[in-house]
C-alpha cells in the first residue's frame, strides 16, 4: 500500500508561506524621519534609523566611538575636522550601512568623500537598491586617522527617486581597517 504524502507536504508548505507572508517585514527607515536628497550631502554617520541587521551590519556589538546615536552597534567618531563633528571609524571587512535616499534629479554624478587613514586603507563600494554603483574605492594612506583627505569618484549613474544607498566595506587595508569616513557628497554632473 502506497501513501501519497505530497497534499500534506503541499499544505503544511502553503500554512508556512502564509505564515511568513504575514509577519511584518522589517525595514530600515530615514533617518531622522526623511530621505536624504540628492543631490546633496550625506553624513556617514546619518545612516538610516532600525535595528542590526536591517538599517546596518557592525561587527562587533558596541560603539567604539562617542555617543551620538543611542543604542547604536555602528562605530561613531567625534572629530574636529567633519563636517558635522562627527563620522564613521573602525570600519571592518563585511560591515555595511543603509541610507534612505531621494534622487530629485536623475543623471550622472560624481561623489565626494573626506576619508582618513593611517597607512594604506582598505576597499568599500556604494550600492543602490543591491546594485553595485561605484565597484571598488580604494583608500588611500592620508597620513595619520587624524587628517582627512578627500577622494571623488565619478561617472555614477542614478535615476529619479526614492532609493537605498548601501556602504558596504569589502577589505581592510594595512591600516587594519577600511577607513575613517565624514560625509558622501553628491553632486550631479550630466543629466
Amino acid at each position: 500500500m502506497r501513501i501519497c504524502l505530497l497534499p500534506v507536504l503541499l499544505l503544511a508548505s502553503l500554512t508556512s508561506a502564509t505564515a511568513d507572508a504575514k509577519k511584518p517585514k522589517k525595514v530600515s527607515t530615514p533617518y531622522g524621519g526623511k530621505p536624504h536628497s540628492i543631490p546633496g550631502t550625506i553624513e556617514a554617520e546619518h545612516y538610516d534609523d532600525g535595528p542590526p541587521e536591517v538599517a546596518y551590519h557592525d561587527i562587533d556589538a558596541e560603539n567604539l566611538g562617542a555617543d551620538y546615536r543611542k543604542n547604536t552597534e555602528v562605530d561613531i567618531e567625534k572629530r574636529d575636522d567633519a563636517s558635522n563633528g562627527h563620522g564613521i571609524g573602525w570600519t571592518r571587512e563585511g560591515e555595511w550601512l543603509n541610507y534612505t535616499v531621494n534622487v530629485t534629479k536623475g543623471g550622472v554624478y560624481c561623489i565626494e568623500m573626506p576619508v582618513a587613514s593611517n597607512k594604506q586603507g582598505g576597499v568599500f563600494h556604494l550600492e543602490i537598491d543591491g546594485k553595485d554603483i561605484t565597484g571598488p574605492i580604494r583608500i588611500p594612506d592620508t597620513g595619520a586617522w587624524s587628517i582627512l583627505k578627500t577622494i571623488i569618484h565619478q561617472d555614477v549613474k542614478l535615476n529619479k527617486g526614492t532609493h537605498t544607498i548601501c556602504a558596504v566595506m569589502d577589505q581592510v587595508g594595512p591600516s587594519k581597517s577600511v577607513c575613517d569616513i565624514d560625509y558622501f557628497k553628491f553632486t550631479i554632473t550630466e543629466y
